[in-house]
């Protein structure tokens, strides 16, 4: 891997991280291992959000390089990922890559990405986000990636599954993303959400600012999936439900009257109010 100095493009990679610090290892492994494209760097930029399991220090230790920057544990991925965004855009790179801390790359996953925005950037749309898809390590099956909206409920999305070419999509997951300069120009960073909802706000934004979103060929990487089941279990009390669904990873009020009124149209007070009700009324299903 050559310095960044003497490289002719750099890639910023953006981690936020809490207390996982072997999956964080591992990510980081797999990230140093990229065989990336000739006069091509990485930079790293990594959050440890209140990290007590010497998560910072594992990553001062193996790679030197890296910039650290250390919140208070109430980021969660949302401010983590801002934080990281704000002090890497600084430094002018031609692109930034969203990296999930327990995303294991593949070898050539990096290149992949790039080489798929080359491709779409020959043909004049340099505007292009590039999403890499990534499976279970164990069943192999579809885990997050880009996504298409159903409908008009900016909420209601289904997976776009991995093809032998690049697929259109509405949004994303943020698990590994390829955000190049003229998209982080023009739409900026992510919005101040608390954890869920901003990388699904970002897609959004982005295709309407006249940019695309591709899915890039085959599976970029494998991660676990992560549902959190605990909203829709009936054997759980009502109160344990509704503190988990508005809670900072389900839908904090604030947060997705923010999301609905800005993506949802002319119903988006209806879609604002029907995850609550349907949790009181005992109808609820996760929009997503």
């Amino acid at each position: 891997m050559i310095p960044e100095d003497q490289a002719a493009r750099t890639v910023a990679v953006l981690v936020t991280c809490h207390n996982r610090r072997e999956k964080t290892r591992a990510c980081l492994v797999s990230l140093r291992s990229q065989r990336i494209p000739e006069k091509t760097a990485i930079g790293l930029w990594l959050v440890d959000d209140g990290s007590s399991d010497g998560t910072a220090e594992m990553v001062r230790q193996e790679w030197p390089r890296a910039n650290i920057l250390v919140a208070d544990g109430h980021g969660y991925w949302c401010g983590g990922m801002r934080l990281a965004w704000s002090q890497a855009i600084v430094h002018k790179p031609p692109f930034l890559l969203l990296l999930n801390d327990d995303v294991e790359l593949q070898p050539l996953a990096l290149a992949a990405l790039l080489r798929v925005w080359e491709d779409q950037a020959s043909n004049g749309r340099c505007d292009t986000i590039v999403v890499g898809s990534c499976c279970d390590p164990r069943t192999r099956e579809h885990t997050y990636g880009g996504q298409r909206r159903i409908g008009r409920h900016p909420g209601k999305l289904r997976p776009v599954l991995p093809q032998d070419h690049p697929v259109s999509c509405d949004t994303f997951q943020g698990n590994v993303v390829l955000i190049p300069d003229a998209v982080s120009e023009k739409v900026g960073g992510l919005s101040p959400f608390r954890h869920a909802m901003a990388d699904t706000d970002y897609g959004y934004r982005a295709t309407r600012s006249g940019g695309s979103i591709v899915v890039a060929p085959g599976w970029i990487g494998t991660c676990p999936s992560h549902p959190d089941v605990a909203v829709e279990d009936a054997t759980r009390s009502l109160f344990e439900r509704w503190r988990r669904l508005t809670g900072p990873k389900g839908l904090p009020v604030r947060d997705w009257v923010r999301f609905v009124r800005r993506h949802g149209g002319a119903l988006w007070m209806a879609y604002a109010v029907s995850p609550y009700l349907r949790l009181t009324f005992g109808l609820h299903r996760r929009p997503r």
